[in-house]
């Protein structure tokens, strides 16, 4: 099945984002651009400002700090639970999103919350190493390990290993289908269905959205170069069908639900995804919100779509996960 919206404004809109992502964008543009910093110096950056639009917390949801063997490192990692449960409840394994160098699991802490509330799954938020200090193939090992281990300790955990979803936004969402392609390829248990919220697919950069959307609209072309530099190991990377999966094998990958957003330099790659997902006989829904900017969901605070956004996400994560 799958659902398809206009990936460009449609007739009758201005064509510029819904007001509030305008300003959320306008206001990111006062920041020193992550191209010109250093990572460490645009790690620090972000976490100055904060994150003034970010969603509310949840009441009812608690969180459990945990500590994850990927196998190659130990890893940080943020259990979310939506209320008590007498039965194993179905999951979602989470990769933020910044681009592979920035994010952690405490600028997401609320968005987690939400979803959490939202699709009445169990949560696990993973704290993946980050770039430059390591490069994809450690990152990769990072995000397949957290999966593994969450299936591995299920039942401690209180999670149905059968109802496991993995998802994640922008390099999480890259991160995402890196990880349902190595269960594949290995031959190890596959998550249940995956979530690709306006996901990295062409690290080529060779969609019109790149360029059509380089500045202005919160994620910039420059900062994507800059994205791409720190995580790869060199140039060859980028045809990699891990790094982009745009010209991968997704043969026998889980149900899919692809969210992109229309004034995002990463909207063409996303939509093209969801397609191939169709070609390869992969069950996918897709669902481009044409007024919102890239990010929309982590400003779900400010941006009433935002959390229109999570909301839909819960929704198809109760219907993809029902026992």
């Amino acid at each position: 099945m799958t659902v398809i919206e206009s990936i460009s404004p449609l007739p009758g809109r201005t064509a510029q984002p819904e007001a509030m992502a305008l300003k959320v964008a306008q206001s990111a543009e006062q920041i020193k651009p992550l191209s010109e910093c250093t990572a460490a110096e645009g790690r620090a950056l972000r976490a100055a400002r904060g994150n003034p639009f970010a969603p509310a917390p949840c009441a009812g949801v608690t969180r459990e700090e945990l500590t994850i063997d990927a196998g190659e490192a130990t890893i940080r990692g943020c259990l979310y639970r939506p209320g008590p449960a007498t039965t194993p409840q179905p999951c979602l394994v989470y990769y933020h999103g910044g681009g592979y160098v920035i994010g952690d699991l405490d600028t997401y802490d609320t968005l987690m919350q939400q979803v959490a509330a939202a699709s009445g799954c169990v949560v696990v938020s993973v704290e993946y190493r980050l770039a430059p200090e390591v490069k994809s193939r450690q990152i990769f090992a990072d995000g397949l390990g957290a999966y593994r281990w969450v299936r591995t300790h299920s039942e401690t955990l209180g999670i149905d290993a059968g109802r496991i979803a993995i998802g994640g936004d922008s390099a999480g969402g890259n991160l995402t289908i890196a990880v349902a392609l190595q269960c594949r390829d290995n031959h190890l248990p596959m998550p249940a269905f995956q979530v690709l919220i306006y996901p990295a697919t062409d690290y080529s950069m060779r969609f019109a959205s790149v360029d059509e959307f380089a500045r202005g609209y919160f994620l910039t072309k420059a900062n994507m170069c800059w994205f791409r530099d720190h995580f790869l190991e060199d140039n060859l990377r980028i045809s990699d069908p891990l790094v982009s999966p745009i010209g991968a094998d997704l043969h026998g990958l889980p149900p899919a639900f692809v969210l992109t957003a229309g004034f995002d330099p990463l909207r063409d790659e996303g939509f093209a995804f969801a397609q191939r997902l169709i070609e390869h006989g992969v069950k996918t829904e897709h669902v481009c919100y044409t007024d919102m900017i890239h990010a929309f969901l982590s400003f779900a605070g400010g941006i009433e779509p935002g959390m229109t956004a999570v909301r839909q996400i819960g929704t198809v994560l109760q219907q993809a996960l029902r026992s």
